[in-house]
């Protein structure tokens, strides 16, 4: 006898746990721009490869966030583009201050 096929959209959303994933995905995130900041200044990188770092080490985390999640992000946030581009631009700010102050403690002072 075969179970009937639930849809992830028919379940219901435990917010607590949505609110936990949200919260987690966005310290995952600020971390990845520290380091990419701090990996950039200390190496040096200048113009478009700093960025460059950033991009990359932002399509890392996805990657490995989706891997983790074995590619099955709705369970755990209410859409994809949650988990994969949210805090883009507000990382990206974090990622530039962190990449000044170290490029100028290391490379300039």
């Amino acid at each position: 006898m075969e179970e009937p096929k639930v849809e992830l959209d028919d379940l219901e959303v435990n917010q607590e746990r949505l609110k936990l994933n949200t919260n987690q995905l966005k310290n995952l995130r600020v971390y990845g721009s520290l380091n990419a900041g701090m990996i950039a200044g200390i190496l040096g990188m200048d113009g478009w490869i700093g960025i460059g770092i950033y991009v990359a080490i932002f399509l890392i985390v996805s990657a490995c966030l989706a891997i983790k999640m074995n590619f099955r992000v709705k369970e755990y946030f209410k859409s994809s583009y949650d988990a994969y581009y949210s805090g883009i631009g507000t990382d990206l700010l974090l990622f530039l201050m962190i990449w000044v102050i170290f490029h100028n403690l290391v490379n300039i002072l």
